[in-house]
């Protein structure tokens, strides 16, 4: 499932929305099953063999089930000049250059269930009833209100279901009013 971008964030109710922190990385779908890690692109390419460290460092929670994970791929703290290392960590056979880091941030499947037609809540419920955070595994940061002074969010409405491959105004990413002011072009007064 894909974001639409949006603007405002004032107009979202935080009783129907939650707020993920925006990541710079690669898209990802993790797979576990039987505790072997696959680890797809968004279009589908097999890049397991390019994160050898989410195999080596598999969380315990994640060997005790079969699950498919949606999230990113993220170079120190997933942020815009992180995202430069990423692209030639992938590539190279060096993997001691720089460690990657998988953000997961829902569920698609568990245990032999297909979660997506779960609600975003429920689907994030699960999510940490994994308790992945361990090594070069995390959840994704989740939260209600105001938005913290990061570059941007993804607000994601509670009641929506996962639409594989599809780009859902239930999903919106926000570049965020404080980040935007303190990074806006400066007017040179003469």
């Amino acid at each position: 499932m894909l974001a639409a971008s949006g603007s405002r964030l004032r107009s979202l109710d935080a009783d129907t929305w939650r707020f993920e922190v925006k990541l710079d990385g690669w898209r990802a779908v993790v797979t576990v099953d039987d505790a072997a890690v696959t680890v797809r692109t968004r279009r589908g390419r097999d890049i397991t063999r390019s994160v050898p460290e989410l195999t080596e460092n598999l969380p315990t929670g994640l060997r005790e089930h079969d699950v498919v994970l949606d999230g990113e791929l993220v170079a120190g703290g997933g942020t815009g000049s992180d995202f430069y290392r990423l692209g030639p960590r992938l590539a190279s056979r060096d993997h001691s250059r720089c460690q990657v880091t998988f953000v997961a941030f829902d569920v698609l499947w568990l245990d032999g269930a297909d979660t997506c037609r779960q609600p975003y809540a429920k689907r994030r419920q699960l999510l940490e009833s994994l308790k992945i955070d361990r090594g070069c595994w995390r959840t994704a940061d989740s939260f209600s209100g105001d938005p913290l002074d990061i570059e941007g969010v993804v607000a994601k409405r509670v009641d929506s279901v996962y639409r594989p491959g599809a780009r859902s105004a239930d999903w919106i990413k926000v570049k965020t009013p404080s980040w935007r002011e303190r990074h806006a072009p400066r007017r040179h007064e003469h």
